[in-house]
């Protein structure tokens, strides 16, 4: 049952800040909150369905919705819980935007467990976005789920977290780092569409459950859902996947049984990987305080790249492709207790740079000279991603590593952690280094976009100053992709060799967004304008500098016949190479001449001049003359760089 609370006066405290729309916005310092009493987790004998608004209405915007964990059959009572561990899938339709699950009664809190981005929102009814929960349950029983947006949820429990002093059962014990234990791809052994397939971790025999991350990359649009294998599939999933080859993770929590089997099924098939974080002890194990569950009164975010204050890296550093940043977790405010073996957190990548994977480890637990990991914790499948997953992971005395294969910001969000002893750090800190080549461009301060002539936002000024930063000359920042930018990214992939559409594509925005050195013309001396007609580039050149690049169109090296005035004309449209200096220029918007139709035309030799026409494309189409855009056109004649007697090189 839900019931809506008032929380349009909190929802003020995670208003959305660029790039990241679909993110809980960062805060100049964290909010620390007692933490609650040590815990043993209680399994479910089958996932319950909470909620499904599929089946009634969506949330609202900027509402949140109160959600019973207790009572019931097949519920915990009320007060015999003290966190609740939920599989939480937000389906479409659904809004851009974020979705936070905390305590009733509490104040929103600045974290978030799932993010809709303007792509995953754009899958309409096909998306299906699944996340692990663990969150704190007060006296009330019952915990909020906020939407920033709106949209459809369903909510299954999957189990939870009693209060006592010692246990037996239901503690966790992790591993000294997570562990891969299959990998379908390996052996060429994916799942097929509708089959089960039981799964054996030896090491879990006599354990109670076992805590995976799981990833899954689907045939087709589908489900993969985890279960003891003593037990049938149900009507609950833990993966969803939106369409063929769809990578997704998400971390579960299942119950093994003697011999540390459990079973994986899917509708759909597709490859499967698992990775192992921990077990927590069955009934035969003895009495400890060790790996008991301690929840934060609320969600508490320990790290923000965004955010100065919560940024180990510094200011507003992003992690970069094979860096890590540590954090620290027993000095934290929020724990402020040596004695913790791991964490349970809400990982979130934002405003990514390219595909890759995001692993969180103990600190220390790896090799800093390896920039590599062998467990993944969430897979980003494409730039400008925002992707949250739950993450357990065991820390040393450092706290916990989070690296990353491909540039992006990092959020983690801690609900909790585990007592007992941190495992070791036998390797010491990483050390970062920026790839950017010296006196080159480093990487954007947010993601360039894939966008086209006609889109218009902060994100193009962004793409505009990156391309101005390069020498790719474009009319300045308005925000609106017009024409000159639309032939500045033109000119910009002609030199790096990408299909030059002229369009913003996926590779272009990766290119622009990573480390860039200024084009390099064919001289570096004097004052002149290159025109490679091999490249379809000209050049300008100051002091044996770069300037700037435009994109031109020489001769098509066709035959062509006009008329002009009476006067018939045929040529080949080619372009003269050679050393020439400018003899003639006309400042008029309309010069008819041999060679055709031209716009502020400045002669170069015989005929031939440089100026402004309507289409300038990616390939050489004039008579021979050199074809600029008309803005172009305007900026040569307004810093006047194709002066009386200056000097025009030509080449292949």
């Amino acid at each position: 049952m839900l019931r809506r609370t008032a929380r349009f006066g909190a929802a003020l405290l995670c208003v959305l800040t660029a790039p990241a729309l679909a993110v809980a916005a960062d805060v100049a310092s964290p909010v620390h909150a007692a933490a609650g009493a040590p815990s043993m987790f209680v399994p479910l004998s089958a996932p319950v369905r909470l909620a499904d608004t599929r089946t009634g209405s969506p949330f609202g915007a900027a509402t949140s919705y109160e959600i019973p964990v207790t009572g019931g059959d097949k519920l915990p009572a009320k007060g015999t819980i003290s966190a609740a561990v939920l599989n939480v899938t937000v389906v479409g339709p659904a809004s851009t935007g974020f979705w936070t699950v905390y305590p009733h009664g509490a104040a929103l809190p600045t974290a978030s467990n799932i993010n809709v981005d303007p792509v995953a929102s754009s899958q309409g009814v096909a998306l299906a976005l699944p996340n692990m929960v663990t969150v704190p349950v007060g006296d009330s029983g019952t915990i909020d789920i906020y939407a920033s947006a709106g949209g459809n949820v369903v909510v299954d429990m999957l189990g939870y977290y009693a209060p006592i002093a010692g246990a037996t059962a239901g503690r966790f014990v992790p591993l000294a780092a997570p562990s891969r234990m299959l990998d379908t791809r390996t052996n060429n052994t994916p799942l097929g569409g509708g089959e089960t397939r039981t799964l054996t971790y030896a090491d879990a025999a006599g354990s109670e459950a076992v805590v995976l991350n799981v990833t899954a990359i689907g045939n087709g649009p589908g489900f993969f859902q985890v279960f003891p294998t003593s037990a049938t599939p149900s009507s609950t999933s833990n993966l969803n996947t939106m369409f063929a080859g769809h990578t997704t993770a998400n971390q579960v929590i299942v119950p093994v049984d003697a011999a540390g089997q459990f079973s994986v099924y899917s509708n759909v098939g597709g490859d499967l990987i698992v990775d192992v974080v921990g077990t927590f002890t069955g009934a035969a194990a003895p009495s400890s305080t060790d790996g008991l569950f301690v929840p934060l009164a609320t969600p508490t975010r320990f790290l923000d790249t965004r955010a100065a204050l919560l940024n180990p890296l510094g200011g507003t550093q992003r992690l970069l492709g094979g860096w890590d940043v540590e954090v620290g977790v027993a000095n934290n405010p929020a724990v402020n207790n040596p004695n913790v073996a791991a964490v349970v957190l809400n990982l979130t990548m934002t405003d990514t740079f390219a595909p890759g994977y995001v692993s969180v480890t103990p600190s220390g637990s790896a090799d800093p000279a390896a920039k590599a990991r062998q467990t993944s914790s969430l897979n980003i499948t494409r730039i400008a991603q925002t992707l949250a997953n739950h993450v357990t992971v065991p820390v040393s005395a450092r706290g916990f590593d989070v690296f990353a294969q491909s540039p992006g910001h990092a959020i983690a969000d801690v609900s909790g952690y585990y007592t007992g002893t941190p495992v070791g750090a036998p390797f010491g800190k990483a050390t970062n280094v920026d790839p950017t080549p010296p006196f080159c461009q480093t990487f954007t301060s947010e993601v360039i976009q894939p966008s086209q002539q006609g889109n218009a936002g902060p994100n193009i000024a962004v793409l505009q100053q990156r391309l101005l930063d390069l020498g790719f000359w474009n009319q300045g920042t308005d925000g609106n992709f017009g024409w000159s930018t639309q032939q500045a990214v033109m000119a910009y992939q002609k030199w790096t060799g990408i299909p030059s559409s002229g369009k913003v594509d996926a590779t272009t925005a990766g290119r622009l967004s990573y480390p860039n050195c200024r084009p390099t013309p064919g001289t570096t001396s004097g004052d002149l304008f290159e025109v490679d007609k091999g490249r379809q580039l000209g050049f300008f050149i100051r002091g044996g500098k770069l300037l700037w690049v435009l994109n031109v169109s020489t001769g098509g090296g066709y035959f062509y016949e006009d008329e002009i005035n009476g006067q018939v004309f045929k040529d080949q449209a080619i372009t003269d190479s050679g050393n020439f200096s400018i003899y003639r220029v006309v400042d008029t918007p309309r010069y008819v001449g041999t060679l055709g139709t031209m716009y502020r035309p400045r002669f170069v030799v015989r005929g031939i001049a440089v100026h402004g026409a309507p289409n300038v494309p990616n390939y050489p189409a004039s008579h021979g003359c050199i074809r600029v855009s008309n803005p172009a056109m305007d900026m040569i004649w307004a810093q006047n760089l194709l002066p009386m007697g200056g000097r025009v090189w030509i080449h292949d």
